[in-house]
């Protein structure tokens, strides 16, 4: 299971960093800022140095647990700080630039060649590095957002969206932006789009099961829920030594499995009783030791836990039972709303 991947674009001063680090902070108390570009001198332009000090005044003055990681072109070098946090990667465009330099694009000749056919010598390089340069990003992002236990909120500029660039190096530059913010784009959950400060959403993935119809809460309530149960479902969950539970929607009714992890002195899996639990069909896959059928996650929790005699041999944690406890609600949300349901 990939990452969570958040994308915010939009044009310059539309509001991208101010609504992500908002994100950030919904979702998280210590969320890490991943910038692109570095405060220790790479960038002589004054302004974006002028940029760097802004946006680290920013983050001081929201919220004091923000970390900071420099990392202009390998910040999966980073991923072992970034287990279980929302990590804030601001933006795409530099990160980009750093590539298209690492790559030399921006060295080669500007050559105004740009039609398919008869390219010149300098314009084909051109081309070639910028895509060495774009395919080494993208293998990049798709090692960070491997890891599953992540969000990622990344930050991008719609350079497209202006006025056409007037040589052949930008023209470059702003083709393989665009692709790059595709390739983000797709790999998102959620996308939004900022104009003047007002966000968009023009892609949204809504697997929670909550509907609009019907509820009390405002659609930011609901929004900030289903982004912060999106999160919660990344954090990594200690596992009950002596089994654990299946749950899922079977001929109109919730299913919940138990399969022991209870080993003997044969190293062979068996129940409480030390009787050997055999594998279904001969295969790898093991038989469940007790399986519960419901109509509702009432019913289904009753049996588990309050009717169950082997329930307290089991010692269930708090944790593992509240856990049984929101995915049979879940459950029993889809059955009756008619959508598809799984296991978080």
């Amino acid at each position: 299971m990939p990452a969570t991947v958040y994308l915010i674009t939009g044009g310059c001063r539309s509001g991208k960093s101010s609504y992500a680090q908002t994100l950030c902070e919904k979702l998280s108390p210590y969320p890490i800022y991943l910038a692109t570009s570095s405060s220790r001198g790479e960038y002589v332009d004054d302004d974006m140095v002028d940029r760097i000090q802004r946006h680290q005044k920013d983050r001081e003055t929201r919220l004091a647990g923000w970390k900071t990681i420099e990392a202009p072109l390998h910040p999966s070098e980073h991923l072992e700080e970034m287990v279980e946090r929302v990590v804030l990667v601001d933006c795409l465009t530099l990160w980009l630039t750093n590539y298209m330099l690492e790559y030399k694009v921006f060295s080669l000749d500007n050559d105004d060649d740009d039609g398919e056919v008869n390219k010149t010598t300098a314009a084909q390089e051109r081309i070639t590095a910028a895509e060495k340069a774009s395919d080494a990003i993208k293998q990049e992002i798709n090692t960070m957002i491997g890891q599953w236990n992540t969000t990622f909120v990344f930050v991008t500029n719609e350079i497209g969206s202006g006025s056409h660039a007037s040589d052949a190096v930008s023209r470059t530059f702003a083709d393989h932006q665009g692709w790059l913010n595709q390739f983000v784009a797709s790999k998102a959950r959620e996308v939004v789009h900022m104009v003047a400060g007002c966000p968009n959403v023009v892609k949204r993935v809504d697997d929670s099961g909550r509907g609009a119809k019907g509820s009390w809460m405002s659609q930011d309530d609901r929004d900030d829920a289903r982004l912060l149960d999106t999160f919660l479902s990344s954090r990594s969950l200690q596992m009950d030594p002596k089994g654990y539970f299946m749950v899922k929607l079977d001929e109109n009714r919730i299913v919940a499995s138990f399969y022991s992890c209870i080993v003997n002195d044969q190293g062979e899996i068996c129940d409480l009783q030390g009787n050997k639990i055999k594998c279904c069909n001969g295969g790898s896959r093991r038989e469940p030791m007790k399986v519960w059928k419901g109509r509702t996650a009432k019913e289904l929790t009753t049996a588990i836990f309050e009717e169950w005699e082997d329930a307290p041999k089991l010692e269930f944690s708090i944790g593992h039972a509240a856990y049984i406890g929101r995915e049979v609600q879940r459950a029993e949300h889809c059955l009756y709303s008619n959508i598809p349901y799984q296991q978080d």
